[in-house]
């Protein structure tokens, strides 16, 4: 019996006997091919995280964003370009039809720049609209967003036509608008603010929430990344250096060049992957950080700033929802500078002043919040302080305006309140003071966009050989050891 055991058990323990010197080179060689694998597997897949992640903010979940916020701000533009000719009275230039008074001998039309303005920003928010539900095909609430968007802009148009009709009908007064033109622009005006914005915002908010999940997952993998390349390639270079030892005493040999080239390989690759993986890291912190959060931002102040505007304009035209008008502008103007003991536009004015004040004083104590909130700490962290002073200077510049424009109204100058509110040479256009906010934001907005685009070219532009380089250099490596282990083994046959 103790004979057929030992039969029946001999052949499958002498495979994993390591009594014999070609087992244990072997045994050596595995340890160090296998070492070399995964070094290379985890190599891989770290940069294939800051690919996904270069492409998520580049190419994917970001030009979506940019585009969901692009909307928001185009609507706010066309609604901007409304209110303003309803105050003037330019409804006429309006309705203008080109097309139709060229066949008309003997008439003349021109129509409006407001116009021209509106048409040109409608186009914008469709194309705007079309990019993000192509970017959002998987996505069926996002999707089904984008139709009701599509929807209500059709259905503004109509309230927008009528009110403009309305008040074509008979002469009025500069900043009077007739009753019957004013139900139609606030049945316009519901449908922008209850139904167009709010959802330009959530898709937004939606893709921005997107833009987190596909960067921020990728970028902690690639950060913790680089240790792992560094310990896995120092646990690769100690099966090589071992294997070399054994074959050097075992074999009375000094060095293999073979097993001495991978060893340098593995050096040189280790090395290169964890400086790409750090240089991958900056670039996507610098991409997101310095770049697209910026961009998202100053792009939903100068969205929403537009549409403050819009608010302000809107508590001219129709006085009977003045106080409903006037909270949206005040719930807006903390959206932009938040100012947590504020509770009211009065309150809110005063204390404005105070809080830019204080931060011209003492510019790393940032008292209050909102975009601009989160613009004047970044300036005065990054010693960029002259950009959020030029923001401040005119948003304060900006409420003071709309101060004298409610302080008007409020003495029932009705005319003089619209008069202060639009620009006093070309009285289609705002006042100077939010032309000059809204330029700036714009001007910042493409700086920044410029940063997006040169991070996320220089970090696909590192990444680009790896996908091919990783896989030739590892079946070298894996052949320059194998190349070094034959010759001995070869010695046992």
């Amino acid at each position: 019996m103790s004979v057929l055991r030992r039969r029946f058990h001999r052949p499958f323990h002498r495979p994993f006997r390591l009594r014999t010197v070609p087992r244990r080179v072997q045994a050596l060689t595995a340890v160090a091919l296998v070492a070399v694998i995964v070094l290379f597997t985890v190599t891989g897949a770290m940069v294939r995280d800051a690919r996904s992640a270069l492409r998520a903010i580049g190419h994917d979940e970001g030009p979506m964003v940019v585009a969901t916020n692009d909307v928001y701000l185009a609507l706010s533009d066309m609604d901007a370009q409304v209110t303003n000719v309803l105050l003037t009275g330019g409804e006429k230039q309006w309705l203008c039809d080109v097309e139709r008074s060229e066949q008309v001998a003997g008439s003349s039309c021109n129509r409006s720049l407001p116009r021209y303005f509106y048409d040109i920003r409608r186009e914008d928010a469709q194309r705007a609209v079309l990019q993000a539900a192509r970017l959002a095909q998987d996505d069926p609430l996002q999707l089904q967003t984008v139709r009701s968007v599509l929807d209500g802009l059709s259905q503004y148009d109509q309230r927008v036509q009528a009110a403009m009709e309305r008040g074509g009908e008979v002469a009025h007064p500069f900043g009077a608008l007739p009753d019957d033109a004013v139900q139609e622009y606030r049945a316009a005006t519901k449908i922008m603010n209850e139904d167009l914005l709010p959802k330009a915002n959530n898709l937004t908010l939606a893709g921005a929430a997107a833009v987190e999940h596909s960067y921020g997952e990728p970028l902690s993998h690639v950060r913790a990344g680089r240790a792992w390349v560094l310990g896995l390639g120092l646990v690769a270079l100690a099966a090589l250096v071992g294997l070399q030892v054994y074959l050097a005493r075992r074999f009375r040999r000094v060095i293999s060049l073979c097993l001495v080239a991978a060893a340098l390989g593995t050096v040189a690759v280790t090395a290169a992957a964890a400086s790409l993986l750090a240089t991958e890291a900056d670039y996507l912190r610098m991409a997101k950080d310095d770049g697209f959060d910026p961009v998202l931002r100053l792009s939903r102040a100068r969205a929403i700033g537009k549409s403050l505007d819009s608010d302000r304009t809107r508590s001219l035209l129709d006085p009977e929802a003045a106080d409903r008008y006037d909270q949206t502008y005040f719930e807006k103007s903390q959206a932009m500078l938040f100012i947590a003991k504020a509770n009211n536009l009065r309150t809110y004015y005063a204390m404005l002043n105070d809080k830019i004040r204080r931060y011209e004083r003492a510019p790393h104590e940032t008292d209050f919040g909102g975009l601009y909130g989160v613009a004047a700490s970044e300036g005065a962290a990054r010693g960029q302080r002259n950009v959020a002073d030029t923001l401040l200077d005119r948003f304060r510049a900006y409420q003071e305006r709309d101060r004298l424009v409610r302080i008007l109204a409020r003495a029932n100058q009705g005319q003089a309140a619209a008069q202060a509110h639009m620009d006093p040479q070309w009285q289609y256009l705002s006042h100077p003071s939010f032309r000059e906010n809204d330029a700036g934001l714009d001007a910042l907005v493409g700086r920044r966009q410029v940063v997006v685009t040169r991070m996320v070219r220089g970090g696909e532009r590192a990444v680009r050989p790896w996908p091919w380089l990783l896989p030739i250099a590892g079946v070298a490596i894996a052949a320059l050891v194998v190349g070094g282990v034959w010759p001995r083994l070869a010695e046992y046959r």
